[in-house]
């Protein structure tokens, strides 16, 4: 039998650290207190564990894609970092493909980009793309004009060097661009991509040395030619893992920063339509607390989804609103009295999309469950109220979900098979 420990913690008007973490540490003594009236009759003993209302309840399709030059598994290693479902009507899922050759072949690591039937599930085509020894495919959004645009890193030694990726796939998958974006002269990268309202893209990731990065946002035309960027330059080890622009047209950074004396703190940075900077703030306690995605909810409010270590049991995930000060309106913790997280803080993990908004305002949260066992996608309302918990035990961790208004979610991200993980596709519904 599973259980659930689920902490809310709702703080009204916070601006500062100290505040949110008093409010956290009243809200979980009184949670800890009151965890035995618990109803463990909610949980089910199957492979995919499901709860709450709206809870999905029917495997349309489960898809296990390998490398498109490999027809058995642990010759590559798959995984999928984003998937989005098309104007079309099909999903493109964009990962990466790591070869496991030895001696290690010229293409190391490829971006992976498959294309698959929104109703069967099947390949419809399944295409790498090389530009240099290690590319990885981190984020994918699809054009004004129908085209798939996708971001990454593309790097010649995957050590001191680094550029972002920005390409360009057509429906049919060719490949209508590929280049690199050169930031610095050292270690950069894009972990996200979305549209912005000019008919062109927004980039948050990194920029600087190799674990020595500086929070990163670049601005871009519809074919990828750079506009403008932004380096925050501050303590090590600093990255933007999302980055978009609001109905008023400022942009919203949020993911990691190094705190001196302590380990990483969530940062959020505001900047104006050119990418000054109007306010910087950061977020969490004593512990590990890492921004992973940011959306805009409503009333120039925004909600951020995290890895805490600091607040909950033994690693959970939070979800923070602020306003367009950067005041918390309410916080969240999800999880169980085991490790549960978006993903792997192993400094070697490439952040996914680990949280989408839902037709009805909802927030639809990908990660990884011990607490569950496997797989772990959660959606809440647009009040930060969990509605249903999905996990299955034969799937690895979940690093993009996204739901439509007939009520089925598409869920991707590394399976299970030994010492290495194959892609997989999961239609829920």
């Amino acid at each position: 039998m599973i259980y659930l420990l689920i902490v809310s913690i709702i703080s009204f008007g916070l601006t500062t650290e100290e505040t949110v973490n008093q409010a956290v540490t009243n809200t979980n003594d009184a949670v800890s207190n009151t965890t035995g009236a618990v109803d463990n009759t909610l949980f089910g003993e199957n492979d995919g564990i499901m709860l709450g209302d709206e809870v999905p309840e029917t495997v349309v399709f489960n898809e296990i894609i390998l490398d498109p030059n490999t027809s058995q598994s642990g010759e590559f290693e798959e995984s999928a970092s984003d998937v989005i479902k098309t104007s079309s009507g099909d999903y493109v899922v964009v990962g990466t493909s790591i070869s496991w050759e030895w001696p290690m072949p010229d293409n190391m690591d490829d971006i992976l980009i498959v294309k698959i039937d929104g109703t069967s599930g099947k390949v419809i085509w399944n295409k790498k793309i090389h530009h240099r020894n290690f590319d990885r495919g981190t984020s994918i959004v699809e054009g004004n004009d129908g085209n798939y645009v996708i971001t990454g890193f593309t790097s010649s030694d995957d050590a001191n060097k680094s550029d972002v990726f920005f390409g360009k796939i057509d429906p049919q998958g060719n490949v209508l661009i590929k280049k690199a974006i050169k930031i610095t002269n050292k270690y950069d990268g894009g972990y996200s991509i979305s549209k912005t309202s000019d008919g062109g893209f927004v980039i948050g990731g990194e920029a600087g040395h190799s674990h020595n990065e500086d929070f990163m946002i670049l601005k871009v035309d519809q074919n990828g030619n750079k506009k403008w960027s932004k380096r925050f330059s501050d303590h090590p080890d600093n990255s933007a893992y999302d980055a978009i622009e609001a109905s008023d047209g400022s942009f919203y950074l949020v993911g990691s920063k190094r705190i001196v004396n302590k380990l990483d703190d969530i940062r959020i940075i505001k900047t104006n339509s050119k990418g000054k900077k109007i306010w910087d703030k950061t977020y969490g306690g004593d512990k590990d607390d890492i921004g992973e995605a940011i959306i805009e909810s409503g009333n120039n409010t925004f909600v951020v989804v995290a890895g805490t270590f600091s607040y909950g049991t033994s690693g959970d995930v939070m979800l923070l609103k602020i306003d367009s000060n950067g005041a918390v309106i309410w916080q969240n913790n999800y999880g169980g009295d085991k490790l549960d997280q978006l993903r792997e803080y192993d400094g070697n993990s490439v952040s996914g999309r680990h949280m989408t908004k839902t037709p009805n305002g909802g927030f639809l949260v990908s990660g990884y469950s011990s607490s569950f066992g496997g797989m772990w996608v959660f959606k809440t309302n647009s009040l930060g109220t969990l509605l249903w918990n999905y996990s299955n035990t034969n799937l690895g961790g979940a690093f993009a979900a996204r739901q439509w208004v007939d009520g089925s979610v598409i869920i991707a991200g590394p399976g299970s098979s030994g010492d290495t993980g194959d892609l997989f596709v999961l239609k829920i519904k």
